[in-house]
């Protein structure tokens, strides 16, 4: 939770979070296949209640990537609607199933693949979808986008170019930017005309567009 609070505190109005099952059912917000990189347990998330899951450490998590101003031990895993309930409307929320599960696109109503999002745009009409589009698969990917609906497509920042950005806008579709590691490469995705990106350094990214005389959002 400690990391919706900082991102609302820094001024952000979308967040991106995955979501799995726990196995009883409820939406837990995991990034992992297994809760052994990021909590201090071990296995599938699908294998713990909720209450289990609850009682793990998720704030010991050491990246040297990461530079950190307190100490977040003792932080637990969170379900979907937590954030949800504390932040409501304030947050536009970008839901992603890494692997789709029977019953969790009524559930969460957002997917990545091509007839869950059908059924995700049945169930929620309002929601905007995203689908992404993998390096191999730009073009295609972005045509397919626009034939079944969706919103956005999401391009990876090791393929993602002017002309893919330029083609997804020419279909009405935002091109959001993904795996963003270094500043270069979230600079690099700015000047190509992409609507937004997913980045774990969100200052980063606010900075720079103030810089380019923007109100950092």
């Amino acid at each position: 939770m400690a990391a919706f609070e900082r991102v609302v505190a820094m001024g952000c109005v979308e967040v991106e979070t995955d979501v799995c099952f726990a196995m009883d059912g409820r939406l837990l917000l995991l990034h992992d296949d297994t809760i052994d990189r990021t909590t201090d347990g071990s296995g599938r998330p699908e294998d713990f209640t909720l209450d289990e899951l609850k009682r793990l450490d998720a704030g010991s998590l050491t990246d040297e990537r990461l530079s950190r101003d307190r100490d977040y031990s003792g932080e637990n895993p969170i379900t979907l609607e937590e954030p949800l309930d504390a932040f409501g409307t304030a947050l536009t929320y970008h839901v992603e199933i890494k692997n789709p599960t029977p019953g969790l696109v009524p559930a969460t109503i957002a997917v990545d693949d091509d007839a869950p999002l059908q059924e995700a745009m049945r169930l929620a009409p309002v929601i905007r979808v995203a689908c992404p589009a993998l390096p191999a698969d730009g073009p295609r990917a972005i045509r397919r986008c626009a034939v079944n609906g969706c919103a956005m497509v999401t391009l990876n920042a090791s393929n993602q170019s002017r002309e893919l950005v330029d083609m997804a806008h020419s279909l009405g579709l935002e091109a959001r930017s993904s795996g963003i590691a270094a500043r270069q490469r979230m600079i690099a995705a700015t000047e190509i005309g992409c609507n937004g990106m997913t980045i774990n350094w969100p200052d980063w990214l606010m900075d720079h567009v103030r810089s380019l005389g923007g109100d950092g959002r």
